[in-house]
């Protein structure tokens, strides 16, 4: 069994990621986290990927694509939501 099919090595990605988006909150961490953490468990489920890191390496790109994106939506800059400061709290 080689390191990148080991449901363990992703899920210890997973919690890695997860200290560097506390650390540095920036959203792809995040999004990485939880394509790192799904295919931990996928793999542990006994989702091979066919045996090819590729397979496993382009399924964790595009969980952690959407998942970033998902992110980015629902915790993202709000639209409409500017405060506009018209008094001078110094004046």
């Amino acid at each position: 069994m080689t390191l990148w099919s080991a449901w363990w090595a992703w899920i210890a990605l997973a919690l890695i990621l997860a200290i560097l988006e506390t650390l540095l909150p920036v959203f792809a961490f995040a999004g990485m986290t939880v394509g790192a953490a799904a295919i931990g468990v996928m793999l542990a489920l006994g989702v091979t990927f066919g045996n090819s890191f590729g397979w496993t390496l382009a399924t964790f790109g595009a969980i952690s694509l959407i998942a970033t994106l998902a992110i980015r939506y629902s915790l993202g800059p709000r639209r409409n939501e500017t405060k506009i400061i018209r008094d001078d709290i110094n004046g």
